[in-house]
């Protein structure tokens, strides 16, 4: 019975558990068809759509992390399509319209700080429209797209337009035809010049006549000529106050500085290569102009200048003359290195442990052991090469060794060439520095030490410090150009060309030997013109003979007896 009752109560659980399970599985069922529904909407480029099935996919299971991620970023697109939907309905002069797109992209993303601006950027725009049209005022389609900042440039850029040029002479007459005064006052003279011209005189209060007359014969001069003539014969200055008037006063600092117009002018500079060149310029100008007020914007390569019209003018065309782009000059440098060795060596001689020549050891070898004087004691030994002199008559042809010689016969030719072209080619610009690296950098020791002795008697340390430097070892170029209008350009060169010759052991350590080839010339060339600026021929010829003294000087036989390389 209780088995029985165990297994009733194993299935009712069961049953409990499917019954539990069966409304989950059909709700993530549901939410999957939902995502899959929303891709191909989103495939569509129908984010609206899209984002409502999210929407429904998220409410069937709210804490889904992938239903999340794909609910915000449908959102955040969706929000988008309907801003940049209202910003081509405002450029159309649509403002409600576009206030709607805008406000439904802020409901659907409240996040987007986008939508928020345009919003409030658009009510401004339609509250402006609708004071206009109280006022009586109709805008155009173009006037009612500007947003409040394009508004506020515009209006900017009309105040700048409005400001006043320079005023200009428009005489009546601008050509003086013939006029000759003797014996005359100064304000006579400018009075009866602008009669002519048709242009008013005005004079400074605290102008006064110099208490003398003079005299003036004028044909066929322009109005300005025939005042700056009077101006400098009477010590006066004069200007344009408007296009039919002039005015006149004395001519010294003091007048200047107040009545002399001043412009201000920025000059951007497209050619400037270091932060020093502006400097450069700003001294130039500063000095042959005589500005006082001028100012360098490092960041955007300006000058901002303020002076008078002529100094401004003056100050331009040195702009114009200097702003020019630095002249650049293309290199081609060709390294040719060529080598040829030839080696001979021919020998039929005698020779011992292959080399040529007698070199015969002969050896002590006694047949019987050979006994050491007699000590103090009464003792004998063998001795480590001591000898009695009376035991050198026991001693015969038996008791000593030597080496056999043998012979060489040797005929050996060898011809070896060797050719290395490098052509690197080299772009500087006039006056600046170029390098060019091509090859390999070796180290080398430069120097080593070992510490000291410790402290408490720890001795002396076993370590060593090597310090090492590389070596720039292949073809280095230096070149500094200077160019002599198109045609012509100063090269100041410095060549080195280098290689690893051997390895030598310096102190246990393996160093390198490198072979180095270095020129340092200044040359003028013409463009496209080709110079050879250095090189080197070395010719080594080199004769050794090995043989037996003696046998070596006979004239023929000595072939038998020599080797020769």
């Amino acid at each position: 019975m209780s088995v029985l009752k165990s297994l009733r109560w194993t299935a009712a659980l069961l049953g409990l558990l499917v019954t539990m399970e069966t409304p989950g599985e059909a709700r993530t069922k549901k939410g999957e068809k939902l995502v899959e529904e929303g891709r191909k909407l989103e495939a569509k480029k129908d984010w609206d759509g899209a984002l409502q099935k999210y929407d429904e996919a998220l409410m069937t299971d709210p804490a889904d992390p992938m239903y999340q991620i794909l609910t915000r970023r449908v959102r955040f697109q969706a929000a988008q399509m309907h801003v940049a939907r209202g910003q081509k309905l405002r450029d159309a002069g649509q403002l409600t319209e576009a206030l709607d797109a805008f406000m439904k992209a802020y409901a659907i993303d409240p996040a987007s700080g986008i939508a928020a601006q345009e919003v409030r950027r658009t009510s401004q725009m339609i509250e402006r429209e609708k004071k206009k049209a109280a006022g009586g005022a109709e805008s155009t389609g173009e006037e009612k797209a500007r947003t409040p900042a394009e508004e506020a440039r515009r209006d900017m850029e009309k105040t700048a337009e409005s400001l006043m040029p320079l005023p200009l002479l428009k005489p009546v007459d601008p050509i003086v035809r013939s006029l000759k005064m003797n014996n005359q006052p100064v304000r006579v003279l400018f009075e009866t010049v602008g009669k002519l011209a048709g242009v008013n005189v005005l004079f400074d209060s605290e102008y006064s006549a110099q208490g003398r007359n003079f005299n003036i014969d004028l044909v066929n001069t322009t109005l300005e000529e025939a005042l700056d003539h009077i101006a400098t014969l009477t010590k006066s200055y004069w200007k344009p106050l408007s296009s039919n008037v002039i005015f006149v006063t004395q001519d010294n600092p003091q007048k200047r500085r107040d009545y002399e117009d001043n412009v201000v002018k920025i000059f951007y500079l497209t050619n400037l290569t270091k932060p020093q060149d502006l400097q450069e310029w700003l001294t130039a100008v500063r000095t042959i102009t005589d500005i006082r007020r001028i100012f360098p914007v490092n960041s955007l390569n300006a000058i901002l200048v303020r002076g008078t019209p002529d100094q401004v003018a003056l100050a331009e065309k040195l702009m114009l003359d200097m702003d020019k782009p630095r002249a650049e000059v293309v290199v081609d440098v060709v390294v040719l290195e060529a080598s040829r060795s030839k080696s001979r060596s021919l020998a039929a001689t005698i020779a011992n442990a292959g080399t040529a020549g007698l070199n015969l050891p002969i050896g002590f070898s006694p047949r019987n052991a050979v006994t050491a004087p007699s000590n103090g004691d009464g003792e004998t030994g063998t001795g480590g090469g001591g000898l009695r002199l009376g035991q050198i008559v026991r001693l015969n042809e038996n008791d000593w060794t030597t080496t056999l010689p043998g012979g060489i016969l040797q005929a050996l030719m060898t011809d070896r060439s060797t050719r290395v072209l490098q052509s690197p080619q080299v772009r500087a610009v006039d006056g600046e520095k170029a390098q060019l690296r091509v090859g390999d950098r070796y180290p080398y020791a430069t120097g080593s030490f070992q510490p000291g002795i410790g402290i408490g008697g720890g001795g002396v340390s076993p370590l060593v410090s090597t310090q090492f430097q590389f070596a720039e070892v292949g073809v280095n170029v230096d070149l500094t150009p200077r160019v002599h209008g198109a045609e012509e350009v100063t090269l100041h060169v410095e060549m080195e060309v280098s290689s690893v010759r051997d390895t030598i052991n310096v102190g246990g350590l393996s160093q390198p030997v490198i072979g180095q080839r270095r020129t340092i010339v200044d040359i003028r060339l013409r463009d496209g013109e080709a110079t050879i600026i250095g090189g080197l021929y070395n010719n080594q010829d080199t004769r050794a003979v090995n043989g037996i003294p003696g046998l070596a000087n006979i004239p023929i036989l000595r072939r038998l007896f020599t080797s020769e390389s």
